[in-house]
């Protein structure tokens, strides 16, 4: 607690305006949040006591907090020209000396303290006269995406500076963090590394003021082939050396912005082979070495209706077969397991979708589904919606719930929303575990409604509506499943998943009808070639895909005797498709 002391107050007043203690580096590193620290420095030409008047501190403001949330009382002095290191260390186990060599000045083992900073709150020295003499960061505002974020990385003062700021100027910092923010004038996506990265008790280190951003990849034709793509990105801070720009992949064009001799511009790279990411280096042979990487664009024909997907996979991430795609969450969560796509709620997050060409009118989704038995019945209304239909980004129509049963004491029911992520209406059916069921979902992009339908063999037989909501509803181009928590955090198993426009197509296999009939051999082969037959002496439509998804053959065959001589060792997924019939298998090439 602060002592307050009146006496004298002008004399110590006019002592501490010449002080010259300001902040000039704020460490959060991005492998060992116990090696944080907050460096003081005196630019003044006498030492500074700590406990002089009400004594000095630091403050920190969290969570775009507008009054104070910590403080650290300073204790000790600093030299004049001197630094001044408080380390966090909550457990008081010497990690800072153990990580940098030395032992710092004050140690703040509160957790979450002041020198225990995430990255964006506010960091603030105020003197002994209760005076603000140095402050990093905006109160009141969440520095997270602001110039102010340094989470994972470094805050380091410009040596050109010579006093403290009561208010923020971020043109006196150098940043590095674990996010890319446009318009600093030093702020860099590059998260720091103790002990290399960071220079405790020095001041001056030599920085890299070019930066890049904005990674974009555009195919260059799209076909059912391998195609090429154009890829770009953004930098910002150059003209103020020399830099030589490399990619590890296709041609590199400076047309659009040269850093050399250019402060801001856009970096291409043309004829990169699709389904290989590139990345783009700039250096100049002194500090700047900076790495910008473009993920591979997705050169492939959108589907048409109807898409039928059985899961006929190898277990293991369905994201790595063809035609799913990751869309929020951890990719490789969302499992495919003995032939079925398990929906877990609970730790998993993935959401994963399948995209095709947009239809006017309806939209049906149907898949036959069991709910494993979790232990108890499922309880609550908390958005434990799994399957639901989609636009190109991020809004939502047609989700299927598992609800709480109608009765208590039975295990579950389900229910359907148009636009909501709870159910409008719920199945008046209830339904058991470990039991299968076909679930039937349409949704009129014009009205806005959606409608299900459980083990139906016709439109006509009982279904039940969401409400209607504003028309007319989304465009419709994406079916997907999701992972989420629930109550009981329970598994879903999804298999013989059809979308279509037309009701009758998405009934069961029996009456859609899935090639199970057709033999591949040899497999594995290291012949060359593979013979496929079927029951059915008609053509035969032949894709094949490696393990990444990349479709690498399809052709038509009338004799059944398909060409793999230039497909290199490994394994492929083979889809075969007759008379709208299809089926998949694993191929293995020896």
């Amino acid at each position: 607690m602060k002592k307050l002391y009146f006496l004298f107050s002008f004399l110590m007043i006019s002592c501490f305006t010449f002080s010259q203690v300001i902040i000039t580096e704020i460490a959060d590193p991005n492998n060992n949040a116990n090696a944080r620290f907050i460096e003081l420095h005196n630019l003044g030409t006498t030492a500074v006591d700590f406990t002089e008047g009400n004594g000095w501190q630091i403050d920190k403001y969290t969570n775009a907090s507008a009054t104070v949330s910590i403080s650290l009382d300073l204790t000790g002095t600093i030299p004049a020209g001197g630094f001044y290191i408080i380390a966090y260390d909550l457990n008081d186990a010497g990690e800072f000396q153990s990580t940098y060599g030395f032992a710092p000045d004050q140690l703040d083992n509160v957790n979450n303290g002041v020198a225990g900073s995430n990255g964006d709150d506010d960091i603030v020295l105020v003197d002994g006269t209760d005076t603000i003499v140095d402050f990093f960061g905006v109160p009141a505002v969440d520095n997270s995406s602001t110039c102010a974020e340094y989470e994972d990385g470094r805050a380091e003062r410009l040596t050109s500076v010579t006093a403290g700021s009561a208010t923020f100027d971020e043109s006196q910092w150098n940043v590095w963090a674990d996010s890319t923010v446009n318009d600093c004038t030093s702020h860099q996506n590059a998260p720091r590394t103790a002990p290399e990265d960071y220079d405790p008790g020095a001041w001056g280190t030599p920085t890299c003021g070019l930066s890049l951003s904005n990674p974009n990849a555009t195919c260059d034709a799209i076909t059912t082939g391998t195609d090429t793509y154009t890829a770009t990105i953004d930098f910002n801070g150059g003209g103020t050396a020399t830099y030589t720009v490399t990619a590890d992949s296709g041609t590199v064009d400076l047309s659009a912005g040269n850093p050399t001799t250019d402060t801001t511009g856009t970096i291409t790279v043309t004829g990169i082979t699709e389904g290989i990411d590139v990345t783009i280096n700039v250096q100049d042979g002194n500090i700047c070495d900076v790495d910008g990487v473009v993920n591979s664009a997705d050169c492939e024909p959108a589907l048409t209706l109807p898409v039928i997907e059985n899961f006929d996979y190898s277990d293991g991430s369905l994201t790595s077969n063809p035609n799913w795609d990751n869309f929020s969450g951890t990719d490789g969560d969302l499992l495919v397991a003995s032939g079925q796509a398990v929906v877990q709620h609970g730790t998993p997050s993935e959401d994963a979708s399948i995209a095709f060409d947009a239809v006017a009118g309806d939209i049906y989704y149907a898949f036959d589904f069991t709910v494993v038995d979790p232990g108890a019945p499922i309880a609550g209304e908390d958005y434990e919606y799994f399957a639901l239909l989609k636009d190109d980004a991020f809004a939502f129509a047609a989700r299927l719930d598992i609800v709480e049963a109608n009765t208590s004491g039975n295990d579950f029911t389900v229910g359907i929303a148009s636009d909501e992520s709870t159910a409008d209406a719920i199945w008046a059916t209830d339904l058991s575990f470990d039991t299968t069921y076909r679930a039937t979902v349409r949704y009129n992009q014009d009205s806005n409604i959606a409608e299900l339908w459980i083990d139906a063999s016709s439109s006509s037989d009982t279904s039940i509506l969401g409400e209607d909501r504003d028309d007319p509803g989304i465009t419709i181009t994406q079916f997907a499943l999701r992972q989420s928590d629930s109550s009981l955090n329970e598994s879903v198993l999804v298999d013989n998943l059809v979308v279509s426009s037309n009701f009758n197509e998405t009934l069961s296999n029996n009456e859609f009808n899935i090639i199970t009939d057709f033999k591949l051999y040899p497999n594995p082969t290291n012949k060359g070639f593979v013979t496929i037959t079927s029951s059915n002496a008609d053509n035969l439509n032949v894709e094949v895909f490696d393990i990444l998804g990349k479709q690498v053959k399809n052709q038509t065959l009338s004799n059944g005797r398909l060409d793999v001589s230039s497909l290199k060792t490994g394994v492929y997924i083979i889809k075969i498709t007759q008379n709208n019939q299809t089926s998949t298998k694993k191929l293995v090439i020896n």
